[in-house]
């Protein structure tokens, strides 16, 4: 009987030493909750707080230039003139951040905790701290890229946050990683609708293409808009997981405001009706001047050509924008961009001019985009007007001419997207360049750039050269018949009906032909022609200049100008 007892005895006290290590698991558990639960209500404790001091502000119920859901948004052309920052604001964030810091040191490996001790530092402008705090996370690692990629986008280092952002990615699982790349908030409604209907990795190839076409600056260490959306992910996930300044429940509406539009740089609210108790309508207000960088026409239809006009970054309805830190201002830039072939590469010249007062240390560069992305640039020249060429390894989906100044923070720049289908013809030409006709024609392509013009405007006054090369003539040369054509293409609706009605004359196209005889010069043969267009009316026109060989199939080539009586 006593040895039954000492063995239940043992039993037992076996069971409570196997037992006993889980309590303190047990415990741990409850004072993480505990511990988190304290950091969330000092979370929202602090926005209530920033709420109720935040500066009075002015909101008009009319003003809704694009609707969101619950939210009405409109742009500003300049920040409206705020107060500096309540100190009570101050002091209770940086209560935050240390009770943040404290429960962060208890749970190092926090998701929350990590991104709202870098979100808030950042908050507080204090960016070298938040950058050594992402730095030191050690939360899952996909979000501890994220975070060093937010901030690093913050403090203006692109290369670094897209390298941290790309590192966040790659570690993503497959189904997080599609969902972080989605860039439908992004795009028109015919390329949504495309975009929609692809699987997560057939939507790789419009999302590239749309990254590309947007790039605010080809001569940028890296892609500053697509750094700005990656950081908006970063404070979408951020938003839906805490209180905000706004204290509005969180939707797919308000992640699609901050997708779109970005994160407020400051907060104001509306004035509270008297006797009323209620919570103040938050005004967050964006940075200013921001830019639409997308283009207006589809980026899925990769056959069509984008012209200049396709860049809108004015559009105040656009579907999204963005405010680079170092542009103020944008302005146009007058240019001329031909493409030549060189074996499998190109090579591209331009002929440009800006004219915008605000570039007074100008830095000017032609740039041009491959398919995969590669970024292609000129030798960097200090004048607003010049002519540049580069070689490229294959054929550029987007090319232009890029002037910045960093003094004024303005960007002068134009972009011209080409059409990607394949030719296969056995006769090719390149584009035209236009130039200015003296005496003599232009026997290469260096003499007609020498000349060219810089832009799509000349006067009717003067002749006009056209350069151009043929491709795949045969070695010993060949016949070909040659024809131009001078359209004109700016008839609006007024011509038009003064045209039906007789008032005014029909535009008659010009039409010239001839025969041309010439071997080629190392399978690259060089034309010129001068058309004296002084008898027709000022106006834009689109010049086509049509080969047809004896045998085989026609080639053409196109450019459109502006013809003026200056």
């Amino acid at each position: 009987m006593h040895l039954a007892l000492l063995a239940l005895a043992l039993q037992l006290e076996t069971a409570a030493l196997i037992a006993e290590p889980q309590q303190p698991q047990v415990s741990a558990v409850a004072d993480s909750v505990r511990d988190l639960k304290q950091a969330r209500g000092a979370q929202a404790s602090f926005e209530r707080s920033r709420r109720s001091n935040l500066p009075i502000g002015y909101s008009s119920s009319t003003r809704c230039e694009v609707r969101v859901g619950r939210f009405c948004w409109w742009y500003d052309d300049s920040m409206p003139t705020q107060p500096p920052e309540a100190e009570v604001i101050g002091r209770h964030r940086a209560d935050l951040l240390a009770t943040l810091d404290r429960a962060a040191a208890l749970h190092p490996g926090d998701e929350w905790l990590a991104a709202m001790r870098v979100h808030y530092r950042i908050d507080a402008r204090n960016f070298a701290s938040a950058d050594s705090t992402a730095r030191e996370c050690r939360a899952a690692a996909w979000l501890c890229s994220a975070l060093v990629g937010y901030v690093a986008h913050t403090m203006g280092e692109s290369s670094r946050a897209d390298s941290a952002f790309t590192d966040a990615v790659k570690t993503m699982a497959g189904d997080k990683a599609c969902a972080w790349r989605d860039i439908r908030e992004l795009l028109r409604d015919e390329d949504r609708d495309a975009y929609e209907r692809q699987s997560c990795d057939a939507r790789h190839e419009l999302e590239a293409r749309y990254w590309l076409l947007s790039r605010p600056q080809l001569g940028g260490a890296a892609n500053d808009w697509k750094n700005e959306f990656n950081t908006r992910r970063v404070l979408a996930w951020l938003a839906e997981r805490a209180a905000t300044p706004q204290g509005l429940r969180w939707g797919n509406d308000a992640a699609a405001l901050i997708m779109r539009f970005g994160w407020p740089t400051a907060w104001s609210r509306t004035d509270q009706v008297p006797g009323l108790v209620t919570e103040p309508n938050i005004i967050g207000h964006d940075p200013v001047p921001s830019f639409a960088f997308g283009p207006t026409q589809s980026v899925a239809d990769q056959q069509r050509a984008l012209p200049p006009e396709a860049w809108n970054l004015a559009n105040r309805a656009a579907e999204a924008r963005y405010a680079p830190r170092l542009v103020k201002r944008v302005a146009g830039v007058s240019a001329q961009l031909a493409r030549f072939r060189r074996g499998d590469s190109t090579l591209l010249v331009a002929a440009f001019s800006a004219s915008d007062d605000s570039l007074r240390a100008p830095i000017a560069v032609v740039g041009a985009a491959l398919a995969d992305g590669l970024s292609v640039l000129s030798v960097p020249d200090t004048g607003t007007t010049g002519r540049a060429r580069v070689m490229l390894a294959g054929l550029p989906v987007m090319a232009g001419v890029e002037i910045a100044d960093t003094t004024t923070r303005t960007l002068a720049r134009v972009r011209f997207g080409y059409a990607q289908s394949p030719n296969g013809a056995r006769l090719e030409l390149s584009d035209l360049l236009m130039y200015r006709a003296g005496e003599a024609p232009a026997t290469s392509l260096d003499s007609a750039l020498a000349r060219a013009i810089p832009g799509d405007s000349a006067s009717r006054a003067k002749p006009i050269g056209v350069f151009w090369e043929t491709y795949g003539l045969v070695a010993e040369g060949e016949t070909v018949d040659l024809a131009v054509a001078v359209e004109r293409i700016d008839r609006n609706w007024f011509r038009s009906a003064r045209q039906r009605l007789g008032i005014t004359p029909d535009d008659t196209p010009l039409r010239m032909r001839w025969t041309d005889a010439r071997p080629p010069a190392d399978r690259a043969a060089p034309h010129a022609v001068s058309l004296d267009l002084g008898n027709l009316e000022a106006g834009r026109y689109r010049i086509t200049l049509t080969l047809t060989p004896v045998s085989g199939e026609a080639a053409s080539s196109s450019r459109e100008i502006e013809l003026n009586d200056h």
